[in-house]
């Protein structure tokens, strides 16, 4: 359940971050899920290597690295994260979905100092999001997570509460139940502290 959970908080994050990203190659979509696809077999070599010919025809397309990414993490191995992290081009470097993912993968490599001091640059950088509708209730999550990371979580928990008092879908509710507790009993310790060290 733990893994589920990190594995949706993950994504929330990452999905806070993605406005970053402009349109997508039509190729790089296709070797990107065929990725996807080879993970779910547990065939992560094939997955990187799908990923891999994704990045070298779109270096810049943030949904690929954090496939590759984690795919690195999933193997136990965040030194080989990391330096594709330190090798995404310049223009994306000092993105917040890299930052995040730098971040998250130090925490990986028992660096938790360095991962806040990323994560706090991250956020620092973030425009403020805010809830409009169920369409970005999910990136609206993922900036309320960062936002308790980074020690803010009385606000974070204000800005849930101030939603539980609007007029919110089925699913948007189930969103906010299952997030609630988790920013409620987090006590510090980045991403593992909410993931559940995972």
């Amino acid at each position: 359940m733990n893994k589920i959970i990190g594995i949706l908080l993950t994504i929330l994050l990452l999905i806070s971050c993605k406005k970053e990203e402009k349109e997508r190659n039509p190729l790089v979509i296709e070797y990107q899920e065929r990725g996807i696809e080879y993970q779910m077999e547990n065939k992560s070599d094939s997955a990187i290597v799908f990923y891999k010919k994704a990045m070298e025809i779109e270096p810049t397309d943030i949904t690929t690295i954090e496939s590759l990414i984690k795919t690195y993490w999933w193997n136990k191995q965040p030194e080989l994260a990391l330096k594709i992290l330190n090798e995404v081009p310049n223009e994306i470097k000092e993105s917040n979905s890299i930052l995040t993912l730098k971040g998250m993968t130090l925490e990986k490599m028992d660096n938790l100092n360095d991962a806040m001091e990323l994560y706090k640059k991250a956020f620092k950088e973030s425009p403020k999001i805010h809830y409009e509708n169920e369409e970005n209730i999910m990136e609206f999550i993922g900036y309320l997570t960062l936002q308790t990371v980074v020690g803010e979580k009385e606000k974070a928990l204000a800005e849930l509460k101030s939603l539980k008092g609007k007029k919110l879908t089925e699913s948007e509710k189930q969103y906010i139940n299952s997030i609630e507790p988790i920013i409620r009993n987090y006590k510090g310790g980045g991403y593992n502290g909410i993931l559940g060290n995972e």
